[in-house]
């Protein structure tokens, strides 16, 4: 623990399946040359649906920053995410939520074909 009384967090490891923050700045220098998703896929090893993602998702080809990205993509894997927007969601559910009180509801319920006439 630290002396203010915080306790410390450990280092968010990304996984290898993750952009690099070097990665990004390699995209964001092809784009500054003007090459081809495509090309700067296959030049990182990645494929180019990845890199056409980040880029789409990171303000396209016109406003693409690595840093900004780069946050982003750290923000956006940081738990515990927020909750739902109605948190009482899952108390209206049957049985208060519980997962298995739900099945079991579920189960209890009679599946009737709709009559059809002719």
């Amino acid at each position: 623990m630290y002396q203010s009384g915080g306790v410390r967090l450990a280092p968010q490891a990304r996984s290898e399946r993750h952009l690099s923050g070097s990665e990004r700045e390699e995209i964001s220098r092809g784009i500054a040359a003007g090459e081809s998703a495509r090309q700067l896929a296959k030049r990182l090893g990645r494929s180019p649906s990845t890199v056409s993602r980040e880029i789409a998702r990171n303000g396209g080809r016109d406003r693409y920053r690595a840093a900004s990205a780069d946050v982003a993509a750290y923000e956006s894997g940081r738990w515990p995410k927020a909750g739902k927007a109605c948190p009482t969601a899952f108390s209206a559910r049957p049985g208060g939520g519980k997962a298995g009180s739900v099945l079991v509801a579920r189960a209890d319920r009679r599946m009737v074909a709709p009559a059809v006439s002719w």
